[in-house]
């Protein structure tokens, strides 16, 4: 079982998906390298970090067949659908691996590599914060990851957008109160994307979490509050939200490739800073494969188990890279035609989705020359495209007009219904030999 981020990158090494980087680097150099190395489709961990005594994980998630490996499943988009509803209780230990420094009087960024991570960011930004806050009228835990501003000194800006923190913050607010919020930096990917689903009505998150590991999780308690926090996290940040200090946030670099400013967040005051033994700081880069992973995978898992049940033609998914879950390739069985523009229909109704291509099992949805190929030579533009709009869609996309609307993009690139010749394939040589050829010349180009 997967407990946390250290015991996660020990089982990426040990299957050779862990990418070390054992030369001393500068914080403003990681985003870069980052996103040079990312494509290697590993994980990376910097070992040293001119200036800082902790270590730095990137890219954790590089690919969807990690979940494999987190959930124990050989269908982790089947294991994550059934298992998101269930729950397994949170299990309090006493033991705290921590170590404590008051934060007052302190800067940050002395003890947290927190990364600039695009040209124009206003600031350094957290980007993987898992922030908890209790309601103030239930005394239930909300949990989201939201976006944290390096305001200088021990100050953070903290984007309250999504619930249940939206919720707790406005209860907050309405009496005048402070609301005191932990911050944990540092958790395996099967906790962290829990962390991001939306939340169950009077679910706490960490035992949904719970539910899709197998097992409890293991909390301990902040220090000046009620509020329970994942023993397994590296770093934990205590402190309050100070509305007096509110500031516009950003500009910050997106998933979605384009910078994105918030008229006015609240400020959190770190009022304590915790941390392990030789801690990981868990840099997200929005843009880089991981972003897109955590996305796709949950968009996969909803939508797969809907798609097969009542369209069983349907093969397998595939979300094209860096349109954050917005663009779909689907492989279907031969079918008829009409039951593919209905699929289409179907598919263009989730909001994730934006823009469908429907192809046979002889196309690679993964080489997109392919997808283009079949796009080409098997769609009628007339009969087999479709231009539906508005419709919601995602918040971030940069085309959204209010309350979300997009225009979607359906494309029947199969041969259904269609007098189309075989396509031509290359006759195969004898394959040891080209095999052999091939690798004589430092294998395939």
């Amino acid at each position: 079982m997967i407990d946390s981020l250290r015991d996660y990158l020990t089982v990426m090494e040990g299957a050779g998906r862990l990418l070390t980087i054992r030369e001393t680097v500068r914080r403003d150099d990681i985003p870069e390298l980052v996103e040079r190395l990312s494509p290697a489709r590993k994980a990376l961990l910097f070992e040293t970090v001119e200036g800082y005594k902790c270590r730095v994980a990137a890219n954790i998630a590089p690919d969807h067949d990690i979940f494999n490996e987190i959930f124990g499943s050989e269908n982790p988009y089947d294991y994550f659908a059934k298992n998101i509803q269930k729950t397994e209780k949170t299990v309090r230990v006493e033991e705290r691996e921590l170590e404590t420094i008051g934060m007052e009087g302190k800067d940050l960024i002395d003890l947290l590599p927190i990364l600039k991570h695009y040209q124009l960011d206003s600031a350094p930004y957290i980007t993987s914060a898992i922030v908890s806050a209790l309601d103030p009228e239930t005394g239930e835990c909300g949990r989201g990851v939201h976006r944290m501003e390096y305001r200088g000194g021990n100050r953070l800006g903290v984007s309250l957008l999504n619930p249940p923190l939206t919720t707790i913050h406005q209860k907050y607010l309405a009496v005048g109160g402070k609301m005191p919020v932990s911050i944990t930096i540092g958790v395996d990917p099967g906790l962290f994307i829990s962390m991001a689903l939306k939340p169950s009505a009077g679910r706490d998150k960490l035992e949904t979490a719970g539910g899709l590991k197998g097992t409890g999780v293991k909390v301990i308690p902040s220090f000046d509050s009620s509020i329970e926090v994942p023993a397994c996290g590296e770093f934990l940040l205590e402190g309050w939200v100070d509305e007096s200090r509110s500031q516009k946030d950003g500009p910050l670099g997106e998933i979605s490739g384009y910078y994105l400013s918030l008229e006015k967040t609240p400020t959190v005051v770190v009022e304590r800073l915790s941390f392990r033994k030789e801690p990981i700081y868990h840099a997200l880069l929005p843009t880089s494969p991981e972003a897109d992973m955590y996305l796709t995978f949950v968009s996969r898992a909803h939508i797969e188990e809907h798609a097969k049940r009542l369209f069983p033609f349907v093969i397998d998914l595939t979300f094209i890279e860096k349109t954050f879950g917005s663009s779909l390739v689907v492989t279907v069985r031969r079918g008829e035609k009409f039951k593919v523009r209905n699929f289409m229909l179907f598919l263009l109704s989730f909001p994730m989705v934006k823009k469908v291509v429907i192809v046979d099992e002889d196309v690679n949805p993964k080489d997109l020359r392919d997808v283009e190929w079949a796009v080409i030579t098997r769609c009628r533009a007339g009969e087999d495209m479709m231009v539906l709009g508005p419709l919601q869609g995602q918040p971030i996309d940069p085309t959204a007009q209010e309350v979300y609307g997009v225009t979607k993009i359906g494309i029947n690139a199969t041969t259904a219904g269609k007098n189309i010749e075989e396509r031509a394939f290359v006759s195969p040589g004898d394959r040891e030999r080209v095999q052999g050829i091939l690798e004589s010349m430092g294998g395939a180009v």
